[in-house]
């Protein structure tokens, strides 16, 4: 496979796993709302965001390790100010996956922890939730602006031709 693939493939990965980490996280904080959709305290509902976590940390380590970290940096004269973005989301991304998966593993495990270790690891993993929503947010803006100013520069170029 060409490393070109490690950046969609990780993208992705991220996407699906995210998609139902949200869906299935958001039907685990709100009650209301998993009343109306599974009608009660659903056990699959919460094994489907456990597996979704670990999905969510490993396919994005198996892209990494088969392509190599540096596939999915942008190449040293491609460097703008998007890609210097687009890093700092990437770390960003690493960096709160990480925590997810640190607070995600405690909460699992929270009969092994003290209440207090088990209720900050909560309180981390649902404020982590609203931040992820923010950067998820402010990626889907910046990739239409992105997309905006590229047609803006292909109708400048054709009018000019």
């Amino acid at each position: 496979m060409s490393p070109a693939l490690a950046r969609p493939l990780l993208h992705t990965a991220h996407l699906l796993t995210f998609a139902v980490l949200l869906a299935t996280g958001l039907l685990l904080l709100l009650p209301g709302l998993r009343v109306a959709v599974t009608g009660g305290h659903s056990l699959l509902l919460r094994n489907a965001h456990r597996w979704g976590g670990i999905a969510f940390v490993v396919l994005p380590l198996l892209v990494i390790l088969r392509f190599g970290a540096g596939s999915l940096a942008a190449p040293q004269g491609a460097r703008t100010l998007r890609t210097l973005w687009q890093s700092g989301h990437v770390a960003l991304t690493v960096v709160m996956s990480g925590v997810f998966a640190l607070t995600g593993a405690a909460i699992w495990a929270e009969r092994l922890l003290p209440e207090s270790i088990g209720e900050i690891c909560r309180s981390s993993h649902d404020w982590l939730t609203y931040a992820a929503g923010l950067v998820v947010a402010a990626h889907l803006l910046e990739v239409g602006i992105a997309a905006l100013v590229a047609r803006v520069r292909a109708a400048t170029v054709n009018a000019s031709t």
